[in-house]
């Protein structure tokens, strides 16, 4: 074994991960907890894999670039609440994407979604 063999970082701190892809710590260790972002823990640290990272950096990116409705847009489409339409998606009744601290949803989305409650005479 070489003493002088550098060695490439396989795994990453939450904090590493947060400015790799420019979102906060708290968004991070919220997508670990949601399921979104593969970690290992040892002890109270969490650590996020090489692979893992480069593919929640892809897919952060993909969730940036959606095209579709706010929240208040929607508003202005349809006459309900801020808080209903918050309860639609979180529901899992309404698909939505977070884009920072904004739920956008999809226009095929919003439109499929209106057609299945679309009351037929």
């Amino acid at each position: 074994m070489s003493v002088n063999k550098k060695v490439e970082k396989e795994f990453f701190t939450l904090k590493e991960v947060a400015e790799a892809i420019g979102a906060s710590y708290g968004t991070v260790k919220r997508d670990i907890d949601n399921g979104n972002l593969p970690a290992y823990r040892i002890g109270r640290k969490y650590f996020v894999g090489k692979q893992d990272v480069i593919n929640y950096r892809t897919d952060m990116g993909r969730r940036r670039n959606v095209n579709g409705y706010t929240i208040q847009e929607l508003m202005e489409k349809i006459p309900l609440s801020y808080a209903f339409i918050v309860e639609l998606i979180k529901s899992k009744k309404l698909e939505a994407v977070k884009v920072g601290r904004q739920y956008v949803i999809p226009y095929e989305t919003f439109d499929n979604f209106m057609l299945k409650k679309k009351i037929e005479s």
